[in-house]
């Protein structure tokens, strides 16, 4: 599993935005996912910018743009459509079917953008920054994702807020939070697994917020035959997920904390992607690695802290 963050992205067009023509006179994105970059290329340059929607439309407000970019939607120069990645080229086909029928088709110069490749000989692709073979996986899309169907996934923390210490009493002040759980993200595919530390004695709260917030699922995991005070005293929340995952024919597994996340990948000797630090965790990583990724959690999580204490 190939995996990109969001860091990475930026990161990425800093670095090889220099390998763009200097006659792009209009950047546009494909909707949704060439916004983060194609915004990005346009600050550097100083270039308008439009949604590829707006562009075919014909749009040309000019109160959206200075008098430069007023010009520029107007002009002759290159126009640069961006998209975050390609894979085999069918959604490049659709988008170079569509600008054809636009009125400026063989009047200006239009290039094509993808951040990242896959590698498979695409027609029409004029750019790309880097190579990044199937399966991949970014963080902008990884909840979102088709493949979430083979995907086992944690319920606390990924899916929704994990409870304050105060509220994991495993009683009253539990139960409210198994109800009014804050939602995070609603995935858009059915997801393969739900792994949790939960109990099974509160799987009924559980799929009732799953059902409620119109959360997909295969299966719903749950820790069974101890109790939540003999599962704090042993500290192993990795060792339950991670057997399970090793034993499903899983191609991932996305966990919300990082020590949780390591353990699970060293257990089930498959990828684990963690959603406090976006990385991604091998069973082959080296220590140097694993504490150079568990230290940026360590500083977002004291800088949480302190924020909270600040009342900020």
């Amino acid at each position: 599993m190939n995996f990109r963050s969001y860091s990475d992205l930026v990161a990425l067009v800093r670095r090889k935005i220099q390998q763009l023509p200097h006659d792009i006179d209009l950047v546009v994105h494909v909707p949704r996912s060439g916004i983060i970059p194609a915004a990005q290329i346009a600050l550097q340059r100083n270039l308008p910018i439009l949604s590829l929607d707006e562009y075919l439309a014909g749009a040309d407000d000019a109160a959206r743009f200075s008098a430069r970019a007023r010009r520029d939607v107007g002009g002759t120069g290159r126009v640069l459509v961006v998209d975050d990645s390609v894979g085999d080229g069918g959604a490049l086909e659709r988008v170079r079917a569509a600008l054809a029928a636009h009125p400026d088709a063989g009047r200006r110069p239009v290039s094509f953008l993808a951040i990242y490749w896959s590698g498979v000989e695409v027609e029409g692709l004029d750019y790309w920054f880097e190579k990044l073979p199937r399966p991949r996986l970014f963080e902008w899309n990884a909840l979102h994702h088709e493949g979430v169907s083979n995907f086992c996934v944690d319920i606390d923390g990924v899916l929704c807020r994990d409870p304050e210490r105060a509220e994991n009493d495993d009683g009253p002040a539990y139960a409210r939070f198994l109800q009014n759980a804050d939602l995070l993200v609603t995935p858009t595919h059915e997801i393969g697994w739900l792994i949790s530390n939960r109990l099974e004695k509160y799987r009924a709260q559980t799929e009732d917020w799953l059902a409620r917030h119109g959360i997909r699922y295969r299966e719903l995991i749950l820790l069974d035959g101890v109790s939540a005070e003999t599962r704090r005293r042993a500290g192993a929340h990795g060792w339950f997920k991670g057997r399970a995952y090793r034993e499903l024919n899983a191609e991932l597994f996305i966990e919300s904390e990082p020590f949780q996340a390591r353990d699970i990948a060293q257990i089930a000797v498959k990828p684990v992607l963690c959603t406090e630090n976006w990385s991604l965790y091998r069973p082959d990583m080296n220590r140097l690695d694993q504490h150079v990724i568990h230290a940026r959690g360590l500083a977002r999580r004291a800088g949480r802290a302190l924020r909270r204490r600040l009342g900020r």
